[in-house]
């Protein structure tokens, strides 16, 4: 469902956490992004709710993350 109701929640975070983990410094996941691939794994959520997990697991929005990345010098 839209809200993420047929998967466990921490199995969505799980996946956020790893897509994130694994984003390409030059070019950061957005959350429409995020829905994208999670979609393509079978989760169908809205873009409100994979933010609404990504904040809860710590994780910026994708401008926070690569303004993160490039004052740690990742380019």
């Amino acid at each position: 469902s839209s809200d993420g109701e047929g998967a466990s929640a921490e199995a969505v975070k799980a996946s956020i956490r790893q897509l994130i983990d694994a984003e390409d410094p030059k070019a950061v996941l957005s959350d429409d992004a995020l829905v994208d691939l999670l979609k393509a794994k079978g989760f169908d959520l809205a873009r409100r709710t994979v933010a609404k997990y990504r904040e809860a697991i710590g994780l910026g929005s994708s401008v926070q993350r690569r303004r993160q990345k490039t004052l740690a010098g990742v380019r």
